[in-house]
């Protein structure tokens, strides 16, 4: 049988063919391989679901003012600053960017905002930001009409951090610990336990940090410091948000 050399024309374009398909196959695979290793988290509790016993949309009035105000500003002005994002000891903090100065705060505060309305949320508040830093505090959780106990506040708070994270891998997130209030005395156990689990976690999570503020709100004889309060024995006055500044700045501008 003798050789056609014309074959070798023939059979180059069929080879070429192949090694192609192969360099499209290693690619899917590798592009395969980036998105296992990028895919969702989800976090799975640990105590049984907690159903709100309220409309976790009750504040989208306070949403939409700072949308709005923010769009006057533009988004992309205010990427990549520090957002304090919680319930009403951050909202009623009016000094907080004067007192936390030079770091550049946007302060996200709502209502009585509680963990599942931090979620819900968190898509419009937190996300388009790209914050450098996240900062959050909320403590209603613990003290709803339908009771709820420290795990089931812990999985609220994992459950936000994790859809925050997803999208948010590089910033660095503190969680304040939730307050010693006079008027919630009878409470504070569960809340100590719920605080001790949520420091647990950022010791074990990347980019997390646990800020203390427990300690200095009590006196030197055991008792809960009541003059850091309002009249309502819950929010701060002046006196207490000094205090917490005393804690959370140094922290913040390390990093």
């Amino acid at each position: 049988m003798s050789f056609n050399p014309n074959l070798i024309g023939f059979l180059k374009p069929i080879r070429f063919k192949i090694l192609n398909m192969k360099n499209k196959l290693l690619i899917i695979s590798l592009l395969a391989i980036v998105f296992a290793c990028h895919r969702t988290s989800v976090y799975k509790p640990i105590a049984e679901k907690f159903e709100p016993d309220y409309d976790v949309n009750r504040f989208e009035g306070e949403i939409k003012n700072f949308e709005k105000q923010d769009a006057e500003i533009g988004l992309d002005k205010l990427q990549g600053k520090t957002i304090f994002y919680g319930s009403s000891s951050f909202r009623l903090w009016k000094t907080l960017k004067e007192d936390l100065a030079p770091l550049p705060i946007i302060n996200h505060g709502f209502g009585g905002s509680t963990f599942p309305e931090l979620t819900n949320y968190a898509k419009r508040m937190v996300i388009p930001y790209k914050p450098k830093t996240l900062v959050i505090y909320c403590e209603n959780d613990a003290f709803g009409k339908k009771s709820k106990s420290p795990e089931q506040v812990f999985d609220a708070f994992a459950e936000f951090i994790t859809l925050v994270r997803n999208d948010l891998p590089k910033t660095k997130i503190y969680a304040v610990s939730m307050k010693p209030s006079p008027s919630r005395k009878n409470a504070w156990e569960n809340t100590s336990k719920a605080n001790k689990m949520i420091e647990n976690y950022t010791k074990t999570h990347k980019n997390m940090g646990y800020i203390d503020i427990t300690k200095v709100m009590y006196q030197s004889n055991g008792n809960i410091n009541g003059s850091l309060f309002i009249g309502d024995s819950l929010h701060m006055n002046a006196n207490g948000y000094r205090l917490w500044t005393s804690v959370l700045k140094p922290v913040l501008m390390k990093n």
